[in-house]
């Protein structure tokens, strides 16, 4: 799962909880612009959801057929021909992600003079693609190699999951390399990354003045380590939600009580989950921009989700599978009004305990220099001083944090629909997986579980919009505004699409039988 590169945010604090009038003209209050502004957060929600849904079917379905090539169908297909064709389908689907996902990064960016002429999304679609080629094909050397390696080793049980594990560090190095790339063309051919460029320069060669021994080329080699470093995040995320996966895949639910102790218990990693990613956002001293906020709490969110639903509908009882999902909505509404409830209420002690001393601070400004204080160093990087109130920025992160939580949250849960229910109708009924055992059941059999689940699946469809146009409304109606996560769509779509491809890529791996 890619990363945002910190060189993309913008270095002005956005508000996200800000009043945005309707088109109509009318009190941002008013019933009418409440609905408003909920059916545009909840068709921006849909139309990316059915877009990552839609290409994560098309890749379930590359991979239920294994090797195109070889003529042979799955059923005749070894072990070792299968398991490579279905990695490097996965290497295709996520390379292209990836570089989409920077591609949208840098398009809105300012071309130099130099390639003023040039379409921006075409120019940066060649410049991306040319420079992370290579590199592209050395990982997909690596992934045949290693998963040919693997599926030779001993124990028939963890050959297909190791190789799991194995092509995450592989495709983590990938987003590590393309994103370095994506930041070189940035610092190069945009007007802000020269800009920033530039100061950099003046500022190492003052550096250089004080202490000449600095090298170039170990700074060059620092700044890769340092984007690793900053992407450790993701893999830890990825290898995380493989594990997890790994445990649900050995446990066998046979009774409604262990159904509902799975349900609570991923429900208590989720939120777990999330609470974690916040707290981590939260101690950063600037306000996280909202794709930062998007990458670490929206993927660990619809892996585990998916899980769950695959679960459910793997269920023989088609009426507990139905009274699961009814429960799972009522929970859902439940958990996302009593978190506003306690933002407003955070939001409430934090204003309350407004003191006199709590004078306004420098955040941000122009200089290229330091302030030091005896109170602690500021910094001065914008054009012009803006005063900022700490208590106003406290409440500002903190309705931030739940605003993108929220948002994520919406994506997850109609996305882990679309991805539960594809997992099942294309490795469901496939001989090469262990997911249900429809070994001794007739092709008519087959087809009525399939429209079983897409019956299910629907009426959770249903259900979900319901659940999301209520407690959207109530949100927005208590404060809670989603307009900024709306106007950054190209990004998130993107995105949301690799974390499917990520999510069908370790269901389909830890089912395949060996």
């Amino acid at each position: 799962m890619p990363a945002c590169p910190a060189m993309f945010a913008s270095e002005r604090v956005h508000p996200i909880v800000t009043s945005v009038p309707s088109p109509d003209i009318l009190p941002v209050d008013s019933p009418t612009a409440i609905a408003w502004r909920t059916v545009r957060t909840l068709r921006k929600v849909l139309r990316n959801s059915l877009l990552s849904v839609t290409i994560s079917w098309l890749f379930a379905f590359c991979c239920s057929i294994g090797d195109v090539f070889s003529g042979l169908t799955p059923c005749e297909q070894s072990f070792e021909e299968f398991l490579v064709a279905k990695m490097l389908w996965f290497h295709c689907f996520f390379c292209i992600a990836t570089v989409s996902i920077y591609v949208s990064l840098l398009r809105t960016e300012q071309l130099t003079d130099k390639f003023k002429d040039r379409l921006p999304l075409i120019h940066w679609v060649r410049r991306l693609a040319r420079l992370t080629s290579p590199y592209c094909v050395v990982v997909a050397l690596a992934v045949v190699g290693g998963c040919i390696g693997l599926s030779r080793i001993p124990g028939q049980n963890y050959r297909s999951k190791t190789s799991v594990y194995f092509t995450h560090i592989c495709f983590y190095a990938f987003v590590g390399y393309t994103e370095v790339q994506a930041r070189h063309l940035f610092r190069t051919e945009t007007v802000r990354g020269q800009a920033r460029t530039l100061q950099q320069l003046m500022r190492r060669e003052q550096r250089k003045l004080s202490n000449p021994s600095i090298n170039p080329a170990l700074a060059r080699k620092r700044r890769f380590l340092r984007v690793i470093v900053q992407d450790l995040p993701l893999i830890a995320s990825a290898l995380f939600a493989t594990a997890y996966v790994h445990v649900v895949s050995s446990i066998k639910i046979t009774t409604q009580l262990y159904l509902t102790l799975f349900a609570m218990s991923s429900i208590i990693v989720k939120l777990g989950l999330q609470e974690l990613a916040k707290s981590f956002l939260s101690k950063k001293t600037r306000t996280p921009n909202m794709r930062t906020m998007a990458i670490i709490v929206a993927a660990p969110t619809i892996l585990v989700d998916t899980q769950l639903r695959t679960v459910l509908l793997c269920q023989d009882n088609a009426s507990m599978t139905v009274v699961g999902s009814l429960l799972l909505a009522a929970a859902e509404i439940v958990i996302r009004l009593g978190k506003t409830a306690y933002v407003r209420w955070a939001e409430h002690r934090i204003l309350t305990r407004r003191s006199l001393s709590s004078a306004p601070i420098v955040a941000e400004a122009t200089w290229a220099t330091k302030i030091s204080k005896l109170d602690g160093p500021r910094h001065r990087t914008t054009s012009s001083l803006r005063i900022v109130d700490p208590i106003q920025d406290r409440v500002h992160r903190l309705l931030s944090l739940h605003a993108a939580e929220i948002y994520s949250d919406m994506h997850a849960e109609y996305i882990a629909m679309g991805c539960s229910y594809g997992i099942l109708f294309f490795f469901g009924a496939h001989p090469k997986y262990q997911l249900a055992d429809y070994e001794n059941n007739v092709s008519g059999r087959i087809t009525a579980v399939h429209w079983t689940n897409a019956s299910i699946t629907g009426l959770q469809l249903g259900i979900e919009i319901i659940v999301d146009f209520v407690a959207c409304a109530l949100e927005i109606r208590r404060g809670i505004d989603f307009e900024q996560l709306n106007r950054d769509d190209s990004f998130l779509a993107v995105f949301v699409i690799a974390v499917s491809l990520v999510n069908v890529h370790i269901s389909s791996g830890m089912y395949l039988s060996s």
